[in-house]
């Protein structure tokens, strides 16, 4: 099966005006074990970007982690809020990726070989209804979108660390539609960051399988999530703590080097051009 990572530049640029272009080491190194993780388990991974992030990735000389590099993703994610809606590249190129791919976090690394269902989605894991993170979805005050008033507002949302849809139509609907709140919510500029993005993107998914009878099933038990396992690594939660903590980011940066030497060893050139950015 075909991996797919994402990654659009606008959400950098709509946080930093002006900078140049780049990728916090440590992320670079998980992108980087992510995606020969993926090649060696479970098949091809492709890089589906801009063509800002696409050509960072190859002037630092790592474009040939993935199996190819698609630089598809406009520039202004249609016209979408990159600071409301920071995930907008993913679900963009989620409408327009092959059929049989599934879509991986450059942040998620999977370890074993996975076996999927050809007739249910399958998500990360299932997370709780947390009135603070997914309020009632009638609070965003969104017009232009008919479909909401039709949904079950009681499934629990989906975290789409990993996404597999194998029903095509069924993708580009999930797809399209979240690309449609999103526009439309677009126009009502807030300071929410959080609340719109992880409806669009993982609420909605739930509540269009919902609506569509759409079996979904699930890498990891959300009641297991902070239990110790040997299948899959997903970052989420300790970015921030990197950033703070010099000491874990460093920790985290070598184990990603010792990992590269001693599994992908054709690969090591990769620490130097990683290790060269600064």
């Amino acid at each position: 099966m075909n991996g797919i990572h994402v990654n659009s530049s606008a959400p950098f640029f709509a946080r930093r005006t002006g900078a140049e272009f780049s990728i916090e080491k440590f992320s670079l190194y998980c992108e980087v074990i992510s995606a020969l993780q993926w090649r060696k388990m479970n098949g091809d991974i492709f890089m589906i970007t801009d063509r800002t992030a696409g050509a960072f990735y190859r002037k630092c000389g790592i474009e040939k982690v993935w199996n190819g590099i698609s630089e598809s993703i406009p520039q202004d994610i249609e016209g979408i809020d990159p600071l409301m809606f920071w995930a907008a590249g993913k679900l963009i190129a989620l409408r327009d990726i092959p059929d049989n791919a599934a879509l991986v976090d450059e942040d998620l690394v999977i370890w074993k070989t996975l076996a999927l269902s050809d007739t249910a989605v399958t998500v990360a894991h299932r997370e709780y209804l947390s009135p603070e993170i997914y309020p009632d979805p009638s609070l965003f005050g969104v017009s232009g979108f008919p479909l909401l008033d039709r949904l079950d507002k009681s499934v629990l949302p989906c975290n789409t660390a990993f996404l597999y849809i194998p029903d095509a139509s069924f993708r580009v609907f999930y797809a399209s539609q979240a690309i449609a709140f999103m526009k439309a919510t677009s126009m009502n500029k807030c300071d929410d960051r959080l609340c719109r993005m992880v409806f669009a993107e993982q609420r909605l998914l739930a509540m269009l399988c919902g609506l569509t009878d759409t079996p979904i099933e699930t890498l990891m038990d959300m009641n297991r999530l902070f239990v110790a396992q040997d299948d899959y690594t997903h970052l989420w939660g300790a970015k921030q703590a990197m950033r703070d903590n010099e000491d874990y980011r460093n920790g985290f940066v070598e184990r990603c080097r010792n990992r590269i030497r001693t599994d992908f060893p054709e690969y090591t050139y990769v620490i130097e051009a990683i290790d060269a950015l600064e």
